[in-house]
């Protein structure tokens, strides 16, 4: 079986190129924890999902107009 694991990290900061240089520090100091804010752990799935185009907003409208 094979699960997803996400670690979602908070870090304040004026811009995302300085939350990152301050997220890469900490990593390197080994205090990543400090600004970890969770884990998100997803089981395995056994449902596959297609991979579509996302519609047109031509094709949409004539959709919704036509109702079909």
């Amino acid at each position: 079986m094979e699960y997803t694991i996400i670690r979602v990290y908070r870090v304040v900061a004026s811009s995302q190129s300085e939350a990152t240089d301050r997220l890469m520090e900490a990593f390197e100091k080994g205090v990543q924890r400090d600004y970890l804010a969770r884990d998100i752990v997803k089981g395995p799935t056994d449902v596959r999902t297609a991979v579509t185009r996302p519609m047109s907003w031509w094709a949409l409208a004539r959709r919704q107009i036509l109702g079909r």
